[in-house]
């Protein structure tokens, strides 16, 4: 036989799994077929040798949604080959990418491709829990020495249980109050990836207590079909940097000079640059080992100020936020801005609102859904003192730090039967020097509260670093900055309100976060939002009563289901007529609720007069305001309201005899008539005589 198949079949809480190798993709490193129900994905791990020297690990991670895996062919009309791949599945890359980066040996540099891609889903299991698990399998049966196994596991409530969840949740929704995505060996964490409704610290601790031995469930099925395996080579030629180089490069900078460049965190400042170095050390060393052994000179010495004199390179409390300003109503003409810094970290968040014409439609292979709420990141060079190109298209960091703050907010979003509109935020990063996300999310709580949205509550956020000693000591660093996030081991953001949770993110450099170091990141953050919140109040402590003048009004009126395709017309003709005629944008509603939207308060008192229109029911004795339609010898036919016509006869013209109508009204005239009866036919009789 060409292949040998090799299979390996478990349950999961009762849900039928199975990882196989053997079947497809006979050509790469190591390929894992892996099912949950089914949902089908393929891991397919690759490894190439580096050439030349290189200071970082190459590990490329791509997750791939196919439409066909749940029997759906794109939306769009133009493009049907599936091309880009959408935020949300960059995210899940970004996620796999952070659970599994830890596990590798700080002295591997060769190429690691990790290409996944959803071949099935049952829309009840979802892939990207299965993913983080399948890549640790694919890892192990590759050359590349990967110190696995993890497993992977998301929470959710059930009431106010903490229960492991496996089909694909939505924030959006008021059922889905806990989505929280953990990663790691069953004693330590590598990853975790959450969004949440306003949930209290206590209870998300308990839940990873929890998480913890759910992940060993994972775990054991994958060391199971591993030994099933034939072992691969992990060998690989190491990277460690020769001690020589780091004594050359010690010796020419001196701790002092060490000290003060990472003090001084911008290069641009540095009392002896990489540069110098590579002139007073060239032909000697290599520039990537210069760099290499300089950057483990100011690793060594950010540990030895933090551990050893319980500071911060900046001079602050090791809990000591960086001096902080808010404001809003920068920019006049926009509905809602806000300016956030912290430090040099600085952040121009505006608010747009739209109508629900606006929504952003998603089309992935979960369906067509819309979006009313969205919030994107834009960074650009000079927010990192850069001189760079910019580029079209935004990086995937902009991507995931974009929809962090996103989640962050989702939970304090009004609903739209409270608030008609589509909210998008824009987050203009001005400086960058460490957690410019949790920026972000404090920037649109303002702009929000600023262009009159009525959020629930203030979310503010704060991200906060670690260092490690040797000996297990360890400190955790509230409101990480640009140098601690380089230097140190883990970039841990939480975001919420003063009485809960609504986001989290972490990545970390250590092997793992032990239960501990995750529990006082927690207790340092919940006292430093508190801070950031009382800061953003400082500005603006509440939603703001009146909209912005530029921004468009919004009046709900309700019609009977029955009139939605009368009102509409044919080809939408009925609906596009009015819009123009009255200067309002008009949206209906599946359940008869009308949307009309306009800066003008004229425009849509006349659009919603017009609407009103449809919920006519004639009351003998009442006013109206009628258009003329038609004239006949013996009266005229006067609309009162849409597709309600009541006849104004030549005897309710005037006291004295009517001879010619035209001399009283003429086809579309606009006259006051009053309803004087209404026949068993339900015929109106209209009369003009003294109404004024």
């Amino acid at each position: 036989m060409l292949f040998k198949e090799i299979k390996h079949e478990f349950e999961i809480d009762g849900r039928k799994c199975s990882f196989e190798t053997g079947k497809l993709a006979l050509k790469s490193q190591s390929s894992i077929l892996a099912r949950m129900g089914d949902t089908v994905i393929t891991v397919n791990v690759n490894t190439k040798k580096s050439e030349g020297d290189s200071d970082y690990f190459p590990l490329s991670v791509e997750y791939i949604e196919k439409f066909y895996a749940s029997g759906k062919i794109s939306g769009s009309r133009f493009v049907k080959r599936e091309r880009f791949p959408s935020d949300d599945a960059i995210l899940k890359a970004r996620m796999i990418d952070r659970a599994i980066r830890p596990r590798f040996p700080h002295d591997y540099r060769d190429e690691v491709s990790v290409i996944v891609t959803v071949m099935s889903y049952d829309g009840d299991n979802d892939p990207a829990i299965l993913a983080i698990n399948a890549t640790s399998v694919a890892l192990m049966n590759s050359f590349a020495p990967f110190e696995g196994p993890i497993g992977a596991v998301r929470l959710g409530l059930d009431g106010e249980e903490v229960v492991s969840v496996y089909k694909a949740m939505d924030l959006t929704s008021e059922d889905d109050k806990l989505n929280f995505v953990v990663a790691g060996d069953g004693e330590v964490f590598t990853m975790i990836d959450a969004g949440a409704h306003i949930i209290p610290e206590e209870k998300i601790l308990e839940g990873m207590e929890k998480s913890l031995s759910m992940m060993k469930e994972w775990i054991k099925p994958q060391e199971e079909f591993v030994k099933l395996l034939e072992a691969k080579e992990k060998t690989y030629v190491s990277t460690e940097l020769a001690q020589e180089v780091v004594s050359a490069v010690e010796e020419l900078l001196g701790n002092e000079a060490i000290r003060k460049n990472l003090e001084a965190g911008d290069p641009k400042l540095h009392e002896i640059s990489k540069e110098e170095l590579f002139t007073k050390l060239e032909g000697k060393h290599s520039k990537a080992a210069i760099s290499e052994a300089y950057e483990k000179l100011q690793k060594k010495m950010l540990r030895k100020i933090v551990l050893e004199e319980n500071k911060r390179v900046d001079g602050r409390e090791i809990t000591e936020i960086r001096e902080m300003a808010s404001e809003v109503d920068l920019l006049p003409r926009v509905h809602g801005s806000a300016l956030f810094t912290r430090g040099v970290t600085q952040v121009l968040t505006i608010a747009t609102l739209g109508s629900m014409r606006d929504v952003r439609l998603v089309d992935d292979m979960e369906g067509e859904r819309e979006q009313r709420y969205m919030h994107f990141y834009n960074d650009l060079p000079f927010a990192y003192g850069d001189v760079d190109r910019v580029k079209l298209m935004p990086s995937r960091r902009a991507i995931g730090h974009g929809m962090l703050a996103e989640k962050a907010l989702w939970p304090v979003i009004p609903s739209e039967a409270d608030f008609p509109y589509t909210m998008l935020l824009m987050s203009e990063i001005q400086g960058e020097n460490g957690s410019s996300s949790m920026a972000s999310a404090c920037g649109s709580s303002m702009a929000l509260m600023a262009s009159g949205v009525p959020i629930k509550d203030v979310v503010g956020g704060i991200a906060c670093g670690l260092v490690t000693g040797e000996n297990g000591e360890f400190k955790v660093l509230t409101d990480m900055q640009g140098v601690e996030d380089f230097y140190g081991d883990m970039d841990f953001k939480i975001t919420g309100t003063d009485s809960g949770v609504t986001a989290v993110q972490m990545d970390t450099k250590t092997k793992g976060l032990s239960m501990e170091i995750v529990k006082q990141t927690f207790a340092q953050s919940k006292e430093a939002r508190k801070l950031v919140i009382a800061k953003i109040k400082e500005a603006i402590a509440q939603p703001r009563e009146e909209m912005s003048q530029y921004a468009p009004r919004v009046v709900q009126i309700k019609v009977p289901v029955d009139k939605i395709g009368e009102i509409i017309g044919p080809g939408g003709k009925n609906i596009r007529e009015l819009s123009e005629r009255t200067g309002a944008e008009i949206e209906i509603e599946e359940d008869g609720t009308v949307n009309i939207y306009s800066s003008s308060k004229e425009a849509i008192d006349l659009a919603a007069k017009a609407i009103g229109g449809y919920n006519f029911v004639p009351v003998v004795g009442d006013i109206h305001e009628g258009k003329v339609a038609s004239i006949m010898p013996y009266g005229a036919f006067v609309d009162i309201a849409p597709n309600v016509a009541g006849l104004l006869h030549v005897s309710e013209m005037a006291d004295e005899f009517v001879k010619d109508v035209r001399k009283y009204c003429n086809e579309g005239d606009i006259i006051k008539v009053k309803i004087v009866g209404i026949d068993p036919q339900g015929k109106i009789k209209l009369s003009i005589k003294g109404v004024k």
